[in-house]
């Protein structure tokens, strides 16, 4: 046993040093380098700021070397071989199922197809910001490079470093981490716009702002998003439609109708604005014939899309117009049978409309026009039943199905006399409300 634990720490020990050579020499680079920097003299030379900035860069790169984001799990362990795994498990972040490689200064996270989507340098062997170190430096060489003699290394330079920062950018993303995923984005962008590199990434402006929104920063992501339209980047309208419902968890409701609107106007056939824009109209309680419009282009659009119709069904619901209203729930279910919110939702007309007869007929005092209005109150309870039944049939959702069985059961109890196959459904419903 004790020779075999000597094995184990020989063979650890050769393994750690292969692993720690590239960290070594970039560590010991370093240090000449910023020593280099401290003396008054050499920190004069434009040269002595872009070896510096090289020198964090390379202790940044020394953990990750030689691996890049997509590579196959079997990639990077080929790359690494001299690199011991000193542990392996699985855990599902930002609803995708990680691998995850544990070394002694890093972990690599691979997605369900087996490439590397993120890594995670988990011993920083020099303990600053290195990217943003390095990129102060950079500044410092173009500040000194008076005669341009440094020009191409230092945008050379800064061009890799914003790459680096993608790369920073894309594994926080595939991890969950968006604040941090929108400010190494941003940094991005800011090299981008360096005057040496002169190179606006427009994209990396949408990005930022996109990891803003999905971090719940609004206010950035609006500025973002913004900025990308300016730009003259707009992610073929899904911009607008990001931009609009910032606007629209800030309360500015006229900011989004204008967004909108904007987006709508040049990208006229992106479902996700129009989808966008008539739920905003619906929500604000807007002109309903705009509404109504937008809802048709967008049936035009996408016609099997059973939402489109039972969105319309709401609005003629909202106008009083109950026969255009359940024409478009049928629509909606005609389109999808399986879409069980329109069979509710026709039902449910029925059933309001009986309630709204049932209070006219409890305030009527003439005999002959009261039992005309029972008449028509029973008309539309039993039109509500056939849709109520479909509902209950195809609908996924236990509470949906509960509402419905409760229906289902007052309008049965109402025509329990009227045959054993009522009385019989009455009970059966009346026993599901109990039992749930």
């Amino acid at each position: 046993m004790k020779k075999l634990l000597i094995a184990l720490s020989l063979l650890l020990t050769v393994q750690m040093g292969a692993q720690t050579k590239d960290v070594a020499d970039a560590v010991k680079a370093f240090e000449r380098a910023k020593q280099e920097a401290a003396n008054a003299k050499r920190a004069e030379n434009p040269q002595t700021w872009t070896k510096l900035a090289a020198a964090y860069a390379a202790v940044y790169d020394a953990p990750i070397k030689t691996i890049w984001i997509g590579a196959s799990r079997v990639e990077v362990k080929v790359l690494l071989k001299d690199q011991r795994i000193v542990n392996t498990t699985e855990e599902s972040l930002n609803n995708t199922q990680y691998v995850i490689d544990e070394y002694t200064d890093k972990k690599l996270y691979y997605a369900e197809n087996g490439d590397l989507a993120a890594w995670v340098v988990t011993n920083k062997y020099v303990n600053e910001d290195l990217l943003g170190e390095s990129l102060k430096s950079l500044d410092k060489a173009a500040e000194l490079d008076t005669k341009n003699a440094r020009t191409k290394e230092i945008t050379d330079q800064l061009i890799a470093l914003k790459n680096r920062y993608f790369n920073e950018a894309m594994s926080a993303y595939a991890l969950g981490n968006f604040k941090e995923s929108s400010n190494n984005f941003e940094s991005a962008v800011n090299i981008g716009m360096h005057k040496m590199v002169n190179q606006v990434d427009t994209v990396f402006m949408y990005y930022t702002g996109l990891t803003a929104f999905l971090g719940q920063d609004h206010d950035r992501a609006i500025k973002f998003f913004t900025k990308a339209i300016d730009n003259g980047y707009d992610a073929k309208g899904d911009a607008y439609s990001y931009l609009a419902e910032a606007y629209k968890v800030k309360s500015d409701i006229e900011m989004t109708k204008e967004i909108l609107n904007t987006g709508f106007r040049k990208y006229p056939g992106t479902q996700s604005i129009l989808v966008s824009l008539i739920n905003t109209y619906i929500e604000s309680n807007d002109d309903p014939a705009k509404i109504l419009e937008l809802i048709n282009a967008a049936q035009a659009n996408e016609p099997n899309n059973a939402t489109l119709y039972y969105a319309e069904g709401n609005v003629w619901k909202n106008m009083n117009n109950i026969e255009k209203a359940v024409e478009s729930y049928k629509k909606s279910v005609e389109t999808d049978p399986s879409y069980y919110f329109g069979y509710f939702a026709i039902g449910a007309a029925y059933y309001d409309k009986a309630v709204d007869i049932q209070v006219k007929a409890s305030e009527e005092l003439d005999d002959n026009k009261y039992e005309a209005l029972v008449k028509e109150l029973e008309i539309n309870l039993e039109a509500a039943l056939d849709p109520f039944e479909k509902c209950y049939e195809a609908a996924t959702d236990e509470e949906i199905k509960g509402v419905v069985a409760e229906y289902l059961k007052n309008i049965y109890f109402r025509f329990r006399e009227k045959s054993p196959e009522h009385l019989a459904k009455y009970e059966k419903f009346n026993a599901l409300t109990h039992k749930e």
